[in-house]
């Protein structure tokens, strides 16, 4: 029964140093792919780096700085923040995940925690988000209120966030002016429209009371020719009945006895 017991705690103390030992191991095997991607991230190999701390985060998927410089490393590799593409906006999308943990471990590694949150507020200044880089510049300060280089891109994103909403209104002013300056110009032309119908309803009927004056002077002018004409002939017959009339009574002196 002793001797039971004994290969029992003998199996544990064995079974609690294989673990220790696998334990160390693998704190050790965390710590030198970490070193690896250090050494290559200040070669400026930044994709390389990420692969170095990627497999340190499968050995240890608890490690803060391991999430940490894998978010740096894959910022790093973002050429210009406001690129849409697919590739920039997964590396964007997977180093905001990584560093926005770390950034929540202000208990357990606040100085790390700092640097998270400074380093969201610069890729979401660098975005021109200023509301969003205040956020974190603040959330940095509120971890470590002597940061310097944090108090003074937070004073920067306010001025640039004042300058944003400033041309913003500007912006909106203009449109309401261009859309006054639309409704202007679309009443200027139903006005002109308008007018241009009516001048060509007006030339359409002075066409049409001259026509009308041409009819009536041409039926006027037809008619005092008509007058003339019978003033003549009546004139005329006139005249033919007087000469009718001369010429009897000088046939009738002729054939008079006396």
């Amino acid at each position: 029964m002793r001797m039971t017991k004994y290969v029992k705690a003998v199996l544990l103390i064995f079974a609690v140093a294989f673990s220790f030992m696998a334990s160390a191991q693998s704190v050790r095997q965390e710590r030198r792919l970490i070193t690896d991607g250090n050494k290559l991230y200040l070669e400026r190999k930044f994709k390389d780096a990420a692969a170095k701390y990627k497999e340190a985060l499968n050995i240890n998927g608890a490690s803060a700085v391991a999430k940490y410089n894998l978010g740096m490393a894959e910022i790093k590799q973002v050429v210009n923040p406001k690129d849409t593409t697919e590739r920039t906006s997964r590396l964007i999308t997977d180093a905001v995940k990584n560093l926005s943990e770390v950034a929540q471990m202000a208990k357990e590694k606040p100085g790390l925690a700092a640097k998270a949150n400074y380093n969201l507020g610069n890729l979401e200044f660098n975005r021109e988000n200023y509301g969003e880089a205040i956020k974190y510049y603040k959330q940095s300060l509120r971890i470590d209120p002597k940061d310097e280089k944090a108090k003074k891109n937070l004073r920067i994103a306010q001025l640039k966030q004042q300058n944003q909403d400033k041309n913003k209104d500007n912006k909106d002013q203009n449109k309401d002016q261009q859309d006054q300056q639309n409704q202007d110009k679309d009443k200027d032309k139903d006005q002109n429209k308008d007018e241009q119908n009516q001048n060509q309803n007006q030339d359409q009927q002075d066409k049409k009371d001259r026509e009308q004056d041409k009819n009536i002077n041409q039926q006027t002018a037809s008619q005092i020719l008509q007058a003339i004409d019978n003033k003549e002939n009546q004139t005329r017959a006139r005249v033919n009945r007087a000469n009718k009339g001369d010429k009897s009574a000088a046939g009738g002196a002729r054939t008079r006895r006396w």
